[in-house]
């Protein structure tokens, strides 16, 4: 055998480990930085993908120190949730169902009464070590997931302390539970408020605008695309900000307001903003998703807002 042929033996061929040997070596790089808390967020977005509805009454329960149930009722079809734990597929799409069985030392799915499946599980400390969750982190996530996702509700339950501990979330209105809130509770009265909550061709919107001038405030926006809330903006604040400038210089123009002039920095200051946006293959950037990178949500937003705000100057 020459040189060549032994680089290339058996020997020296390094092992390719499959799905389950891949999460069990390094968990981490499926679950997240948040570890079982971004396991159980990965469930309930999952979820409501496979099932194909958010019209889903989810029960999160913490039983002890690494003893946790996963419930979930709905008068709609979840066996597309139950099958994908059995799922041979390859595909690597809804794939905290498949994890959290790899990496559970116990699990069982149990059928109750009333519709309801439950999954209970205790996780492998061999694979995750810190399986003491933070219930305050975890309201967290999961009041961000029931404000996406309007019809659902969810029921977390913490029995680890001597009183318990239980929380209900359920926000029809969205996120304008946000906007009511940041422009009541605001430092003045806001000089006009804008909103939108309807779809356009493929995406559903929710937009609510609002912009004061006193106490020298600085800006609120807050901005989510699917279920990722998108800390730097991008495509649909930018879209909304553009059609509202452009609106502004619109009606300045036709009102011949020729001292009317737009500065960016100053005009946002001031700005309540409070937005989502619902759809399928978008494009994130930055190292976590911080931003929407979507040129169609840009365009569509930006012509959205101007004929919002024309129709609000000229009305």
């Amino acid at each position: 055998m020459t040189d060549t042929d032994n680089k290339y033996s058996s020997d020296n061929i390094k092992e390719v480990l499959d799905f389950t040997e891949h999460v069990r070596k390094r968990p981490f790089m499926f679950i997240g930085n948040d570890g079982i808390l971004g396991l159980f967020e990965g469930l309930l977005t999952d979820c409501t993908e496979l099932c194909k509805t958010d019209e889903i009454t989810f029960e999160i329960v913490v039983l002890g120190e690494n003893d946790f149930t996963f419930g979930l009722t709905s008068r709609h079809d979840i066996n597309p949730f139950i099958k994908q734990f059995t799922d041979e597929s390859k595909e690597f799409s809804n794939y905290f169902l498949k994890v959290l069985k790899v990496v559970s030392e116990r699990f069982e799915i149990i059928s109750k009464e009333n519709s309801k499946t439950e999954v209970a599980f205790s996780f492998d400390k061999i694979v995750i070590s810190n399986t003491n969750i933070d219930y305050l982190k975890l309201s967290e996530k999961v009041l961000q997931f029931a404000l996406l996702n309007r019809q659902c509700e969810v029921i977390t339950i913490d029995k680890r302390q001597k009183y318990l501990t239980q929380n209900y979330y359920h926000f029809p209105q969205g996120v304008f539970y946000l906007f009511d809130r940041a422009t009541t509770e605001v430092l003045g009265k806001p000089e006009f408020k804008l909103t939108f909550d309807n779809e356009i061709n493929s995406n559903k919107y929710q937009i609510g605008l609002a912009y004061r001038t006193d106490w020298f405030p600085s800006a609120n926006v807050i901005s989510f695309a699917n279920n990722v809330h998108t800390i730097c903006g991008g495509s649909l604040v930018d879209g909304i900000l553009e059609g509202l400038i452009n609106a502004c210089k619109i009606y300045a123009k036709e009102n011949n307001l020729t001292t009317f002039k737009i500065n960016k920095k100053k005009f946002v200051n001031g700005l309540i903003l409070i937005c989502a946006v619902r759809g399928e293959d978008y494009k994130y950037g930055g190292s976590w998703k911080e931003t929407l990178e979507d040129a169609i949500v840009k365009k569509e937003a930006k012509k959205l807002v101007e004929k919002l705000a024309l129709d609000f100057f000229n009305g």
